[in-house]
């Protein structure tokens, strides 16, 4: 059993760990999101439907979850530094074979393979695991500043890639991508990165552990925060699939938002460059509602903070489907505060939900395989936003039908209690 201590000196170091990957997360995610802005250029040029070119960015999520759990455990067991290059080399690979796409097979293999695969060894898995190991106290701010990291690259990656689409076109943007982002990931791995302080913890010192767990002000429920819990035994649990089920729920609504939402302004009237500024205030909302809601919930409690989170997502689809009734030049800014509040709360929680229920050495492949459901749930919502969108050529029917997601998506984690667990710092007795 793997069992981490806080090294003396550590304590600077680990927030250089969280810049890092503050910084990761800001451009692994700008190749994520920027696939709604290249979604309408190919769309354009190929005239793909929308459920074929989204069933591409499907396959993306499918895979970028896939490995998930693998890339959990590399983390777990090896040199991050490792993981790192080795995720950069699919990236760049990835995103360079994309600009010389000329088929609809060759698109679902360059960016729905090999760059999934980069973007899931240098991105959310292995950021959010070695944060998990560097930090005890502060772990929901850790979280939420790791996190805004993706807001940052949603509000300054995607209008500038939208801006570069416009001038050069989208082969030579994916060149330009291919190029920096992985060179600067590689830069920081191998200046930086290193592994978490660790030592291999013999009986006496797990006999240790289990006691300084009895008495942590902090466990309510102590004979289930003493054990170490394996992904074997995490996934006999119910309150894992409950977790798992929300945070399915969460992200197969999310990630349809965030794939289609500059097709459906385009499809309003708006034109594209101005539809990425609206994902860019998505972003940058986003990057302090992660921030927030990451220590609010250490104050308050998970199960309040991601509520109110909902409410806001609900109310930022509302505004859509407002917005295609009343077109004011106002709703779509109102819709970029409310979602972008409202998705965040999800992306800064489920981390910290995930280590109040399985903190210890297999944290890593845990929250992989529940980043593989989120993904499944990723996946499905952006296709199936498409495929309702080609049927009933509307977004509004698929707008309206995903917002009881959201209600179910609160039960299911009230009904799982991680406060039953753990409290949060803000509610010791």
């Amino acid at each position: 059993m793997k069992y981490y201590v806080k090294e003396k000196g550590s304590f600077n170091f680990r927030w250089i760990i969280v810049a890092i990957s503050f910084i990761n997360l800001a451009l692994t995610y700008a190749v994520f999101h920027s696939f709604s802005v290249f979604f309408v250029a190919l769309i354009k040029e190929f005239g793909w439907s929308h459920s074929i070119a989204s069933g591409a960015f499907a396959l993306f999520i499918i895979i970028l979850s896939l490995i998930g759990p693998f890339v959990g455990i590399m983390i777990d067991r090896f040199d991050p530094k490792k993981v790192f290059l080795l995720g950069s080399f699919f990236l760049g690979t990835g995103l360079a074979l994309c600009s010389w796409v000329h088929s609809l097979w060759q698109f679902y293999l360059f960016f729905g393979v090999f760059t999934a695969v980069g973007v899931g060894a240098t991105g959310w898995v292995p950021s959010i695991t070695m944060i998990q190991y560097w930090f005890k106290e502060k772990r929901g701010l850790a979280v939420g500043i790791i996190s805004s990291g993706v807001g940052i690259g949603i509000f300054i990656c995607i209008p500038l890639i939208q801006h570069l689409i416009d001038e050069v076109g989208w082969r030579t943007t994916y060149r330009t991508m291919a190029f920096f982002i992985p060179l600067i990931i590689i830069t920081m791995a191998i200046l930086f990165l290193k592994k978490p302080p660790k030592t291999m913890a013999p009986n006496p010192v797990e006999k240790e552990i289990i006691r300084t767990t009895m008495r942590d002000p902090l466990v309510v429920d102590k004979e289930w925060a003493s054990q170490s819990w394996t992904i074997g035994q995490a996934i006999t649990k119910r309150q894992f699939w409950l977790l798992s089920f929300s945070v399915f729920s969460s992200f197969f609504i999310i990630q349809s938002i965030l794939t289609h939402q500059v097709a459906f302004f385009v499809e309003q009237g708006l034109e594209a460059l101005f539809a990425s500024y609206i994902v860019g205030i998505v972003g940058i909302v986003s990057i302090g509602g992660k921030i927030l809601w990451g220590a609010l919930s250490d104050k308050m409690g998970r199960e309040v903070i991601y509520s109110i989170g909902n409410i806001l997502l609900i109310g930022g689809i509302a505004l859509l489907v407002a917005f295609s009734i009343f077109p004011s030049p106002y709703l779509p800014y109102f819709y970029g505060v409310f979602f972008g509040l409202g998705y965040s709360v999800s992306v800064a929680l489920y981390p910290l939900i995930t280590a109040d229920f399985f903190e210890g050495h297999a944290y890593g492949s845990i929250f992989g395989t529940i980043q593989l459901l989120s993904g499944l749930g990723a996946a499905s919502g952006a296709w199936f936003a498409g495929f309702l969108y080609d049927q009933m050529g509307s977004y509004i029917p698929f707008f309206i039908s995903i917002m009881p997601c959201a209600v179910f998506a609160c039960l299911s984690l009230w009904w799982a209690a991680p406060r039953k667990i753990r409290v949060v710092p803000g509610k010791r007795g």
